[in-house]
């Protein structure tokens, strides 16, 4: 029997549970060490019906870009050329209103007929070390315990696959693609980019607790912005509203302790660690975390 503690008190109880979050919130490390968060972005373009040729298109750059076609939704009948990419890791950059501005640029160059730009946005995917999702039983929990995770932007393949997995082990059916996709599998192969990416989180673990304050004082964040600031040797996720309200919480993440970073474009706290994601004012957008920001003198311990 699966038994979940929810937040609110309540005891659940199955006999099997699926936790499909985009990153699992009920284990501490197991899966954590092996995906890493990355924002990824993209822009819409309108373009002329029927100029360019209905496929997917990618190039080989480690900032790769794809190209998509979706027919007859930008206005006057016109098709949209949707171009993403311009990667980067979660809480690593702070250029990312700049992002869309390549892609557009990207997209100009290499489809002159593209007219404006009609939708925007970004989202976070979870990169595996090697590729592959995380389809199984999660090593970290009983048997009876299943995640989908590690999508790295294939979340409507990784979806159907997850389906018809997850389906046959409830059911304990065998299945071809079972040790594939095993949440269980070891970074042989692929070493190099585990020991890389978790080399990272501890950089960022250190960095966040010793670096000095992104700004002097609360008076230099701007309206409608959030910045990281030190109380003796206690690190403030600090956010200041356009009516000038300031909200004051920790800016130590509740998973395990990494500091977050101030999101300009999405106006969130992100941490760079395992890609937990907070509102400006402390709230749980997306896990591993599953608690707030707490609030400054409320300090407790992450989860670990």
């Amino acid at each position: 029997m699966a038994t979940i503690h929810a937040d609110d008190g309540r005891v659940l109880r199955a006999q099997a549970c699926v936790v499909a979050t985009n990153t699992p919130f009920l284990d501490r490390v197991a899966i954590h060490t092996k995906q890493a968060p990355y924002r990824s972005y993209v822009v819409g373009l309108a373009v002329p019906r029927d100029a360019i040729v209905p496929a997917l298109w990618w190039d080989t750059r480690e900032d790769y870009h794809y190209v998509r076609l979706q027919a007859g939704t930008g206005g006057d009948g016109r098709d949209v050329l949707i171009v993403g990419g311009e990667d980067h890791k979660t809480g690593e950059a702070h250029d990312t209103g700049q992002r869309f501005t390549r892609l557009e640029h990207w997209a100009r160059r290499h489809f002159p007929m593209a007219g404006e730009v009609v939708y925007r946005w970004s989202g976070q995917v979870m990169e595996p070390f090697d590729g592959l999702g995380f389809i199984g039983r999660n090593p970290a929990d009983t048997a009876n315990i299943l995640i989908a995770t590690g999508d790295s932007g294939m979340g409507m393949t990784h979806g159907t696959i997850a389906g018809m997995l997850l389906t046959d082990m409830l059911q304990g059916r065998d299945n071809a693609w079972a040790g594939l996709y095993d949440p269980d599998r070891k970074p042989k192969r692929n070493l190099r980019e585990y020991v890389k990416e978790n080399l990272d989180v501890a950089r960022e673990f250190a960095r966040g607790h010793l670096s000095p304050a992104e700004l002097s004082s609360e008076a230099a964040i701007a309206p409608g912005q959030g910045a990281v600031l030190r109380e003796g040797v206690a690190k403030v996720a600090v956010y200041r509203a356009e009516d000038g309200t300031v909200t004051r919480v920790s800016a130590i993440c509740p998973h395990l302790g990494c500091t977050v970073r101030w999101n300009d474009l999405e106006r969130s706290w992100d941490c760079p660690c395992h890609g937990s994601r907070f509102t400006p004012e402390g709230g749980v957008i997306g896990g591993p975390a599953v608690r707030p920001l707490a609030p400054m003198g409320e300090e407790r311990q992450a989860d670990l």
